[in-house]
């Protein structure tokens, strides 16, 4: 990818902030997660609580998995891929403060995306989605994901998505 640079004298302390309370952040999903869950949980008869003990672990893992895919295959990808645009006359110069927001957009989006089959888990649970009903509008949601997907993708243009 290349050397980084801070375009700012403040930039490259500010990075370590934000670096330092993202990394926080991540160490501290787990509680927020049980926190959330303990809220959500005192709604719940007894037998409907001990059923759903697996949501914990399985919300942390997905959140996780979908942040470590965002980092570490697709963001590599898509970064060759856009640094590939640079030539003689077009030197890319990414500033930290740039890459970092680029790369936990990319990572927050992705670790919301991965929570996907347990929000639909629960809108089946609770009535809301029918699994007879979703098989027959697949096409429908496949332009409904295909353009969630050109809308949260970081850049400035979802159209060419």
């Amino acid at each position: 990818m290349g050397r980084l640079v801070f375009l700012g004298p403040t930039e490259a302390f500010f990075l370590r902030l934000k670096i330092a309370v993202t990394g926080g952040l991540l160490i501290a999903i787990p509680v927020v997660i049980y926190q959330l869950w303990r809220f959500i949980a005192m709604a719940l008869t007894p037998v409907e609580r001990k059923s759903y003990w697996w949501i914990l672990p399985a919300s942390y893992a997905l959140f996780m998995t979908g942040a470590s895919f965002g980092l570490f295959i697709l963001l590599p990808a898509g970064m060759k891929f856009l640094l590939s645009y640079s030539s003689e006359f077009l030197t890319p110069m990414i500033s930290t403060d740039a890459y970092f927001d680029f790369a936990a957009a990319f990572a927050i989006s992705l670790a919301l995306l991965f929570q996907m089959p347990l929000l639909t888990f629960f809108l089946g649970r609770f009535g809301i989605l029918e699994s007879t009903w979703l098989s027959g509008k697949r096409r429908i949601a496949i332009v409904v994901i295909y353009i969630f997907c050109a809308l949260i993708t970081p850049g400035p243009d979802p159209v060419t998505a």
